[in-house]
């Protein structure tokens, strides 16, 4: 009987760490350790010594637990699918961006036919604001002086190089810098306007792609029309 009494011991201990680990794994582990848990439990039952019974708090503990891992299971569950609910939800909203016109927060300027705009705004107000126009290897093919003045302003970029050049159609970034009268960096930012013509969803975020090919984030939509 001793060996016996040993065994259960060994198994209401062991019972007990994997309850435990099951509470805090993902669903996939929590269902295999649900099923030992069962296992275990009914072969403690089997193999109890008859003179020396398992302990009734002991076994009420047990069954607690088995029914905190079924709870976590069942809530584990329930959030999966009201998460892929709002995912679901959220996509179909995004969709709804398609074709339409949009102006978004990126400093990437596209340059088609020659021309390229964008937008921007220096926080306070400047003494000196510098843009350049960055090709994508980051090499800077134009500078640019902006306007000193607080609010909305628009860049305009024909396509040449600061050397006379003309820049080929693609996707280059604008980089603005502005100073107050003491030299202090201002905040910037820029945007352009464009039309959706891509809604992608990559690794759980949705991408907006813009017709001048340009790729934005959903947080980057400021309006749309």
């Amino acid at each position: 009987m001793t060996t016996t009494s040993a065994a259960t011991t060994s198994a209401a201990s062991t019972l007990a760490g994997t309850a435990a680990k099951t509470a805090t794994d993902d669903t996939k582990k929590a269902t295999v350790d649900y099923e030992s848990f069962l296992k275990l439990l009914t072969a403690q039952l089997r193999n109890q010594d008859p003179l020396a019974p398992m302990d009734a708090t002991q076994f009420m503990t047990q069954l607690a637990q088995l029914s905190t891992v079924e709870q976590s299971m069942k809530s584990n569950d329930t959030l999966t699918k009201v998460l892929d609910t709002l995912k679901s939800s959220g996509m179909r909203m995004d969709m709804a961006f398609l074709g339409r016109k949009v102006e978004a927060a990126t400093s990437t300027l596209p340059l088609s036919n020659g021309k390229a705009e964008t937008a921007y705004t220096v926080s306070g107000t400047p003494a000196s604001v510098k843009i350049e126009v960055l090709n994508s290897a980051g090499a800077v093919v134009k500078t640019s002086s902006g306007a000193l003045q607080t609010g909305r302003q628009t860049f305009s970029w024909d396509g040449k190089t600061s050397g006379g050049a003309t820049a080929p159609d693609g996707l280059y970034t604008v980089r603005i810098t502005a100073k107050d009268k003491e030299g202090k960096a201002l905040d910037t930012a820029s945007v352009i306007s464009d039309t959706v013509a891509e809604v992608r969803t990559v690794d759980g975020a949705t991408q907006f792609v813009l017709k001048s090919g340009a790729t934005v984030g959903a947080d980057a939509i400021l309006s749309a029309s």
